[in-house]
């Protein structure tokens, strides 16, 4: 027997229902039945999971691109400090000659300059070596605290210049 499959009207529907109600089936607002509540919960339960797995990446990826971005901005400054040291012959006395006083990193926070001709203490290394002899310049990371030393605690999440400009990274990482 050969089934064919026709449209049938809603009477017709109710008088095959109250003859053989198993052949009727429900259809919902768009002409589909419903996901169940199980369907549901489990469809949830994948989303979560891949939320729990992506967030933290995404945050971390984030995190990677405001330390590049900071060492960027640094050799940017580093750059025009150079340009007004040939020009003037010394080194500015604060990021305000450079017009660059009111620029801060990635995390909010004004970037440091030290004229070290001025006498000011030069930042060191853990050896207690000075990172600069011309100038120092660094971002404090994003915690927002620093210290003298590089490898102190407070210091190691900063983006250092070092070497008279020869190195850029992070403090931790010097």
């Amino acid at each position: 027997m050969k089934m064919v499959e026709r449209h049938i009207s809603g009477q017709e529907m109710a008088k095959v229902a109250r003859k053989e109600p198993s052949l009727v089936v429900r259809k919902g607002v768009f002409g589909c039945r419903g996901f169940s509540l199980i369907e549901l919960i489990v469809a949830m339960v994948i989303i979560a999971v891949l939320a729990a797995i992506a967030i933290p990446q995404m945050k971390r990826f984030v995190e990677r691109t405001r330390f590049s971005r900071a060492m960027s901005e640094l050799r940017s400054i580093e750059k025009d400090i150079i340009s007004f040291a040939l020009s003037n012959d010394s080194y500015p006395n604060s990021l305000n000659d450079i017009n660059r006083g009111g620029m801060k990193d990635p995390w909010g926070n004004p970037y440091q300059y030290a004229n070290l001709a001025g006498g000011t203490p030069p930042r060191q290394s853990m050896f207690f070596t000075d990172l600069n002899t011309d100038f120092d310049l660094y971002s404090i990371g994003p915690d927002g605290v620093s210290q003298q030393v590089i490898s102190d605690p407070a210091s190691l999440d900063d983006v250092v210049r070092a070497g008279d400009g020869s190195w850029v990274g992070r403090g931790e990482t010097f």
